[in-house]
């Protein structure tokens, strides 16, 4: 095939292609959203009025992903839960429609079982009524105003306006995206710790040393306050002190992206209870006893197992040193280059020291006795310095010492055994054994040095019977 047939190919088909996705698809979507009862986006509804066997509940936007419950009661609303309501109620596609109908009572319309009010940011009030139960299939009567048209809906919708205000309500003491918070504080029986977010995933501990944190281990400790869901609420509550959290055992202040205020929870364990509110609301969530105690950890046991927990992005050097000799890496452009290091020995090496986790993590209450075998420091921002050395352990393995963070790793004693060979050689580790050259039969040459053994083939079968 000519380059100019393959060219003029290459072109048509970047056309359909662009034509698919921007013509097609969004014509697609937009009949799609044509057959809906209600043309509205669910990201407009304000305020949402619900009328069920179950009573009347009245919600409100609180931003783009909260709501409140404004009445009966005065609590958060759960985001899932209002999100599906309205994912429902917008997504309805009428399965017949029947016209305008003359007698409101013959469908069930004139006092309907159930149904939803919708405000939008335009202005807009839409109304869908759920009347009686057709004699056709699993369907219901129902009417939108304004419109005044009467539908035939899958029964499903009505069953999913059976709503009450528990049923809305927020079940968790709080409800937030772990990529909001930025800041962790916990003061508790053990002390306390406050853990500031300095990256995507990336947490340090205040205090006397900025230990780095696991993302894991942090989003862990926040992790029951918005997954643990209340076994009985106390609405209404003014007084804190039959529940202990005049004086809470725990109290943790979050501080969430886009938020000038932190959030500050009380915590308080009786018995096989956690007694738990959300400071400026006035319920008192019970929750499982064995909430407290997540949530009151030792900061030791955030701590990254990684002996070198640098942000890659921000690493200019790497170096090993032993002996009084170096063996340095530099950043050259988006990678690093080395003397004597091909870019696979490079790779190599990053993919063995990005990942050295140690099994345990301790205090480093003394200095290592002798002298460290080898050592690495790494250099570039404040998040990509560090200095460990390392020790052989008496029992085998490998102890990395950080005296700037008065830590020490006890790591395996393969923790290095797939650097490449030339950083091995550097650092006197012992190299893979060579495999045997097998003997050569009498009258020939034995093969040079280097040459790969050859396999020893299977066995041959034995004869069938």
């Amino acid at each position: 095939m000519s380059p100019r047939i393959t060219a003029a190919l290459a072109v048509a088909l970047a056309l359909v292609v662009g034509y698919i996705f921007l013509v097609d698809r969004p014509q697609a979507k937009r009949a799609e959203e044509a057959k809906h009862l209600i043309q509205v986006a669910a990201k407009d509804v304000t305020r949402i009025t619900l009328v069920s066997t179950k009573g009347t509940v009245d919600l409100t936007r609180r931003d783009a992903a909260h709501w409140d419950i404004a009445g009966p009661i005065h609590v958060p609303a759960g985001s899932y839960a209002v999100s599906s309501l309205l994912d429902t109620v917008t997504g309805v596609v009428p399965l017949q429609t029947l016209g305008t109908p003359s007698d409101l009572k013959e469908y069930g319309l004139d006092k309907p079982t159930a149904q939803i009010i919708l405000a939008t940011s335009a202005g807009q009030t839409i109304t869908l009524q759920i009347g009686n139960a057709s004699p056709v299939g699993s369907t219901t009567y129902a009417r939108v105003q304004p419109g005044g048209r009467l539908y035939q809906i899958d029964t499903s919708t009505k069953d999913a306006l059976a709503k009450s205000a528990n049923d809305l309500r927020q079940k968790t003491v709080a409800d937030f995206a772990n990529a909001d918070v930025q800041k962790v504080k916990v003061v508790s029986p053990a002390g306390t710790l406050v853990v500031d977010r300095t990256g995507t995933d990336r947490w340090t501990m205040e205090g006397a040393h900025a230990w780095p944190a696991d993302d894991f281990k942090v989003t862990d400790l926040f992790f029951p306050l918005t997954t643990s869901e209340a076994k009985t609420f106390h609405d209404g509550v003014t007084d804190l002190a039959p529940y202990d959290l005049t004086h809470p055992a725990v109290t943790i202040d979050l501080t969430l992206r886009d938020r000038q205020e932190p959030v500050r929870i009380l915590l308080a364990q009786r018995g096989k209870v956690t007694y738990a509110t959300l400071v400026g609301t006035q319920s008192v969530l019970e929750l499982d006893a064995s909430v407290q105690g997540k949530l009151t950890v030792e900061p030791l046991s955030l701590v990254s197992r990684r002996i070198l927990p640098y942000n890659p992005q921000n690493l200019t050097s790497f170096v090993w040193r032993r002996a009084g000799q170096t063996f340095e890496l530099r950043r050259q452009g988006p990678g690093f280059t080395g003397t004597g290091l091909t870019e696979s020995d490079i790779s190599g090496m990053f993919s063995v020291v990005n990942l050295l986790d140690a099994d345990q993590v301790d205090l480093l209450t003394a200095a290592q006795a002798g002298a460290p075998a080898f050592e690495i420091q790494t250099d570039g921002a404040s998040d990509a310095r560090f200095l460990v050395q390392l020790y052989r352990d008496p029992k085998g393995g490998w102890t990395a010492a950080n005296s700037a963070l008065a830590l020490r790793y006890h790591l395996q004693a393969n923790a290095f055994d797939s650097l490449p060979a030339k950083i091995k050689t550097f650092l006197a580790l012992p190299q893979p054994a060579a495999q045997p050259q097998p003997v050569p039969p009498p009258g020939k040459p034995a093969p040079p040095a280097g040459t790969p053994a050859k396999p020893t083939p299977p066995a041959p079968a034995p004869p069938k019977r």
